[in-house]
């Protein structure tokens, strides 16, 4: 099984994430993976990931934005993670502090919603999404992340 620790590294976390507009956010979180081994074709990819966002709001009136996308412009499951200080508004008004994109090959469909529904549950439930926004590092960010992944 395939966790959100074994997909996410700290290069690939931005911690100061500013943008005017989600699909801003979504390109600049991207834009972390555009070297990664795993991208096979990356304006595809992109291309992607701007498509297939969703937004929820969390407990603490923010937000947060998933962009995922299962395609061949990959050929392993990849992920980026960025936080924005100020919230990143949405058409619906709420304002997006936390971004994360996948980008995962259509074999692994399992995997891929495992991982969404996990980071939706860390969200949603608890404290995770206090302890994200308190994160001081990359690491512990993702530190954060594996723990809250762990205790569902």
């Amino acid at each position: 099984m395939i966790t959100i620790g074994d997909i996410l590294s700290p290069k690939h976390i931005l911690l100061g994430l500013e943008a005017g507009t989600h699909a801003q956010a979504i390109a600049k979180v991207a834009e972390l993976l555009e070297s990664d081994s795993h991208v096979v074709d990356w304006e595809r990819l992109e291309t992607g990931l701007l498509a297939g966002s969703s937004c929820m709001s969390g407990d603490s009136g923010s937000g947060l934005c998933i962009a995922h996308v299962r395609t061949d412009a990959v050929n392993g499951m990849i992920m980026a993670a960025g936080r924005s200080a100020e919230g990143i508004p949405t058409a619906d008004g709420t304002r997006v502090r936390l971004v994360f994109v996948i980008g995962v090959p259509v074999a692994l469909a399992s995997d891929y919603l495992r991982i969404i529904g996990a980071l939706a549950r860390i969200f949603r439930t608890g404290n995770g999404e206090a302890e994200l926004l308190a994160a001081q590092s990359a690491d512990a960010f993702l530190q954060t992340l594996r723990t809250l992944e762990m205790e569902m």
